[in-house]
């Protein structure tokens, strides 16, 4: 038995996974638009390039996600992904790149738990911890 994370995205999907794909050494797997899928007949013309479904690996852990329909999209909210780092430095390299152009919740800072631990939402309103050492 495996888990992934399924992400709902508001039409950005290929581009986030672009995105991790060259920020965060993800592979992808796959993406697969509206147009090429019997899905097609569901959504509006302007949607067929639209991820219907795809996926990137990132370590050994694989987020799945698709773009929904603007009046069927929710932010994400009561989880975050989690980036275990090695160095504190990673830690803030791995913040500045994904807090470009999103929320910074939490800046790289010392905690009880981490010597540096960081809470951001990135452009694509996905929410990640980062976290050293531990």
């Amino acid at each position: 038995m495996n888990i992934s994370f399924h992400i709902n995205f508001k039409g950005q999907c290929a581009e986030a996974f672009h995105f991790y794909e060259q920020h965060l050494d993800g592979v992808i797997d796959g993406l697969f638009k509206f147009k090429d899928t019997p899905a097609s007949k569901t959504v509006p013309l302007e949607w067929q390039d639209k991820i219907v479904h795809g996926g990137v690996l990132i370590g050994n852990v694989e987020i799945v996600g698709a773009d929904v329909l603007p009046e069927q999209y929710h932010p994400p909210r009561g989880f975050s992904l989690l980036l275990r780092l090695t160095t504190e430095n990673d830690v803030k390299s791995k913040f500045k790149i994904l807090s470009d152009g999103g929320e910074v919740i939490m800046p790289p800072q010392k905690t009880f738990w981490s010597p540096c631990y960081a809470v951001v939402i990135d452009r694509f309103g996905v929410p990640w911890d980062l976290n050293s050492g531990t």
